[in-house]
């Protein structure tokens, strides 16, 4: 998109926070109609599914309709992923995606370059409502992979650009790298954030105050909450989303719940496969409206919220969800009292394409044991789990391999892919 473009774009996503339900549900009723009619005539996936239900488009005409379609589960997106393009669609325009960190099932996805940039957009729209200004400086502390620097138009003029960081880089070399930033926001996982939380009052410097701090990709406990507002002197916002879809929620500077993109996706709260009620906890499955090149309809996140009912006093007319439980991975323990954040640690075996499904498991400081699914018979990828994690944990790490036939979910349903039965070092703290 060009400038003008650009910001018309993010003017319009702006003033949706404010819309009326009913316009809202519009909206939703309009995209789902061309998302269905897309599907129906271009993604083998879903035609195989519509013959099956014995279902044309039409029969699906509002939201709450889809729930006579069928879920979508993690495996299946990951194993049929072909499946979910059009056939005869011009793939070398395609980004592709490579997706997994908190569930250990790696995905690959593809994406036009316009859909990441609207998906972009979305997460702009939800750090400008929550107080970010355009001359604010942003840092974010992520995966190297999305440490490259922007050059659209208005990062050159010094607006919106955004500077990132590295999970893998050490906690003394991003506090001192922050320091000369001095962001007015921050946005990272909240483990990480504690952890360069622990370190600041060790270092020399100056204590850093940021006005803004976000929190993403791990479940943000209560616990952490109060942990986080102590060492940066501000109550975090999370901001909850997933790769394979984007954000799906936020949370406002009342940080009373999260309010849902309800322009952009439909999301159900599902309890045995049927809507909950107000009050109650369901999983979250979520229909994404805009996304053609893979097109995920009923996508079952593996996370549980509860359904709240009524309008937020911030202003914002979007639906809101209660507390999300289910990512929460905790810490990784190292030698000699080093801590890691266990997100951080199963995104380093992202890149194993010999792998199916992956789950590293700590019952004891200083060890881990990893289980991996293989992807054919032939897969032997223990010698790059070693390295991989010991590049990073180091070389007197234990590391354990285990070859397992399948990693069931848990009892609530969920997939982790990290499993700590260690005292959360911080909450010990406190």
């Amino acid at each position: 998109m060009g400038a003008l473009d650009s910001s018309y774009h993010l003017w319009r996503l702006r003033r949706r926070l404010q819309w009326p339900a009913d316009r809202l549900y519009e909206l939703k009723k309009r995209k789902l109609a061309e998302l269905l009619n897309y599907c129906y005539r271009h993604i083998p996936y879903y035609q195989e599914k519509f013959r099956q239900i014995k279902a044309q488009p039409e029969d699906f005409r509002r939201p709450e309709d889809l729930d006579h379609f069928p879920i979508l589960e993690k495996e299946i997106l990951r194993d049929r992923a072909l499946e979910f393009l059009d056939s005869l669609a011009n793939r070398s325009a395609f980004m592709r995606y490579r997706s997994s960190g908190s569930t250990g099932i790696p995905l690959e996805l593809f994406y036009h370059p316009a859909e990441r940039l609207r998906m972009g957009y979305t997460v702009t729209r939800e750090l400008i409502y929550n107080g970010l200004r355009p001359w604010h400086r942003l840092v974010n502390i992520t995966e190297p992979r999305h440490t490259s620097p922007k050059d659209r138009w208005y990062h050159r003029l010094g607006f919106m650009n955004e500077k990132f960081l590295s999970v893998y880089e050490s906690s003394a070399l991003n506090l001192k790298l922050l320091r000369v930033i001095q962001p007015h926001a921050l946005i990272g996982f909240p483990s990480v954030l504690m952890l360069l939380g622990q370190q600041m009052p060790l270092d020399e410097g100056l204590v850093l105050k940021p006005r803004l701090l976000f929190t993403i990709a791990e479940v943000l406990s209560p616990e952490d909450r109060k942990i986080l507002t102590a060492q940066w002197g501000v109550e975090p916002i999370d901001l909850y989303g997933a790769n394979e879809i984007g954000h799906i929620a936020f949370q406002c500077v009342r940080r009373k719940g999260y309010h849902l993109n309800t322009d952009s996706l439909h999301v159900e709260i599902l309890a045995g496969n049927k809507p909950v009620g107000v009050g109650q906890r369901g999983e979250v499955v979520v229909t994404n409206l805009d996304l053609r090149v893979m097109p995920i309809i009923r996508y079952r996140v593996g996370d549980v919220v509860q359904r709240l009912e009524g309008r937020c006093l911030c202003g914002c007319t979007f639906p809101t969800l209660g507390h999300v439980s289910g990512r929460s991975d905790g810490f990784i323990l190292g030698l000699n009292g080093k801590i890691f954040s266990a997100l951080e640690i199963s995104l380093l075996l992202k890149p194993l394409e010999e792998v199916n499904q992956y789950r590293i498991i700590q019952d004891q400081g200083g060890k881990i044991v990893v289980e991996w699914v293989p992807r054919d018979s032939n897969a032997q990828p223990q010698g790059k789990i070693q390295r991989l994690l010991k590049e990073r944990l180091g070389d007197s790490m234990e590391v354990a391999t285990r070859r397992v036939s399948e990693i069931p979910r848990e009892r609530s349903g969920k997939i982790r892919a990290v499993v700590s039965n260690l005292p959360n070092p911080f909450w010990k703290r406190t």
